[in-house]
């Protein structure tokens, strides 16, 4: 059950990626907008199911907030610093530190691997292989500088990653209503920080605020139904790193749909990949799913 809500989460996460490459929002702009949006789409749906959740719940939602709101702002940084590709290129670390991680928080995942040796290393194959793909489908040479300062990022999206497990199971049985009251609360967190934590750059409110503006940012409504599918798989999941795994095969859905692109004559991103690469994400996926679920 996971895997399919976690092949749909790539597919729309494929989707949101392309608008954002075509969005032309500022970063200071995306980092509000990617809090409040989120939080606008969700609240009417909160107000329709009011809902009370374990206190666990809203102590983990304050946690993704503050911490999502601060990789946004140490992400674009790093992106100014050494290029968003070479960013990109490391970030799928994240995935083995989860699956590392996830055996200390879970040990009964753990005795689990230990009971059936074969299958765990068919698993834990099957990951780095995905890892090493998403690193090298487009060849590039990530320098120690840019490991250095992104690897804290890597170990708070692996926390993100985990509590977006952890979360689910504080739902009080309300399945999908929780996972749009972690969306809709940590908007406003992220919102709002972002917001004023950014007043010290002199932001331009009414470019913030301009109607034209607010249009070009409403593609990240995919990225809010992108987090509540997630919320979905991970309730469903054994571990978080087999969803964040298979979020990696948003990669080859964008390959995808920019080979339609060019055929129409429009150029994107992902332009230049290692097609052995693609074809061993893909491959290496499969394996795991099957495997897992």
């Amino acid at each position: 059950m996971w895997f399919i809500f976690a092949f749909l989460n790539s597919w729309i996460y494929a989707i949101y990626y392309l608008c954002n490459q075509n969005s032309k929002l500022t970063p200071q702009q995306f980092i509000i907008y990617r809090g409040f949006i989120a939080a606008f789409a969700a609240t009417p749906f909160m107000l329709l199911y009011p809902s009370v959740f374990p206190l666990m719940f809203y102590i983990i939602v304050l946690f993704q907030g503050i911490i999502i709101s601060y990789m946004d702002r140490k992400y674009f940084e790093a992106f100014r610093r050494f290029g968003a590709e070479n960013v990109n290129a490391i970030r799928p670390l994240t995935v083995a530190i989860t699956f590392i991680s996830w055996l200390l928080i879970d040990p009964t995942v753990f005795f689990a691997y230990l009971e059936t040796p074969y299958r765990t290393s068919i698993i834990s194959l099957s990951i780095m292989v995905i890892i090493i793909s998403v690193i090298k489908y487009r060849g590039h040479a990530v320098g120690l500088s840019c490991f250095q300062k992104v690897f804290p990022l890597l170990l708070l999206s692996s926390l993100v990653d985990m509590s977006n497990k952890l979360i689910m199971d504080y739902t009080n049985g309300h399945l999908y209503i929780a996972a749009i009251y972690r969306v809709g609360l940590t908007g406003w967190i992220i919102g709002f920080i972002n917001l004023f934590t950014n007043c010290k750059n002199k932001i331009d409110y009414i470019q913030i605020f301009k109607l034209k503006n607010l249009v070009k940012g409403l593609f990240i409504l995919w990225l809010v139904l992108s987090m509540v599918i997630l919320n979905l798989a991970m309730f469903y999941t054994s571990h978080p790193a087999y969803c964040s795994a298979v979020f990696y095969l948003s990669v080859v859905w964008i390959v995808l749909i920019n080979k339609i692109n060019r055929l129409q004559g429009k150029v994107g991103p992902y332009q230049s990949l290692d097609k052995k690469w693609i074809f061993s994400l893909l491959f290496a996926t499969i394996i795991l799913v099957l495997i897992t679920g």
